[in-house]
Order: structure tokens, then sequence, then C-alpha cells
């Protein structure tokens, strides 16, 4: 086995249990109660806007009732939904400022909105969807801290967000 190449696993998977350590210390210690683990299998798009499938695990934190929090090497999303009726009457202005994705929960891989498009663009998607609920995922960059973060839950959680 290459040494070398374990050293770098190491290390990289060491900055992902601070990161997962850091966050559940912002967020057990309040009002929410978390579960966590190591999951494989999550999507991303790739430069060309094709969904792919990663193998290697990442750790996640469910903050039961609200959201998943998941720490990935290079930055970190928290997935939550929203019931369709309430995604096409909601505003989302105060989610101007953050960079988030919509899509289906039943075909996860339907994409409503992403960075670029207008949250008109948003609401007509859903409007022509058949899913019960829209699933959102807000991006924050690696190094957000913990309470940045449990911020954001308690906003999801005043918003009527759920998972």
């Amino acid at each position: 086995m290459d040494k070398l190449l374990l050293s770098a696993l190491n290390d990289t998977y060491y900055q992902l249990e601070l990161k997962q350590a850091e966050i559940a210390h912002a967020l057990s210690h309040r009002i929410f109660e978390l579960e966590s683990g190591w999951y494989n299998g999550h999507y991303h798009k790739d430069d060309n806007g094709n969904w792919f499938r990663e193998s290697y695990p990442i750790p996640v934190i469910g903050v039961k009732g609200f959201c998943d929090i998941e720490i990935q090497f290079d930055e970190i999303s928290v997935s939550t939904k929203l019931k369709r009726t309430a995604a096409l009457t909601y505003s989302f202005d105060k989610f101007a400022g953050h960079e988030f994705e919509a899509y289906g929960v039943e075909d996860y891989l339907a994409d409503f909105y992403h960075p670029g498009q207008t949250f008109q663009e948003l609401k007509e998607n859903i409007r022509a969807c058949d899913e019960k609920e829209i699933g959102f995922s807000f991006v924050f960059p690696f190094d957000a801290e913990g309470k940045q973060i449990f911020e954001f839950v308690k906003l999801l959680r005043r918003e009527g967000f759920f998972y």
C-alpha cells in the first residue's frame, strides 16, 4: 500500500473530523437533537453540469427535524426541504446572499434552481413539477464557523423548513 497516499488520506479525513466536531459542538449544546455518521453515495455535478455519484464517505450531521449538514472536502452543504405549496408562496429574499440549489425530493436529479437563476424561475420550475416537497441545498465555505451554521439552522427552523 502506498504510505504517502494513506498519510494524505489520514490528514484529509482528520480535517473533516475536526470540522464535524466543531459544528456538532455548536449545535449540540443548544436546542437541537443531532445524529451523526459517515455516508457515501452522494451526488455532485461535474463541470459540464452532469450528475455523478461519489463513492467516498463524508461526515453528515443530521439535525433532527430540520436538515442534514454534509461536510465535504471543500465546502459544507445544508440540505433541507419545504412543502411544494409553501415553496410556491415563499419569498426566498432571506436567502439572496446564500448560494443554494433546489431540486426534487422524489426525483433528486430534477434541478429547479441553481446560482444564476432568478427566484421567479425557481417558482416557475416548482409550479411545473409534480413534487410534493422541494429539496434545498445551501452551500457554505469549508471554513465557515460552527456558530454560523447554528444561526443558519435556527433561520431554517423559523422559516418552516424541515427534514
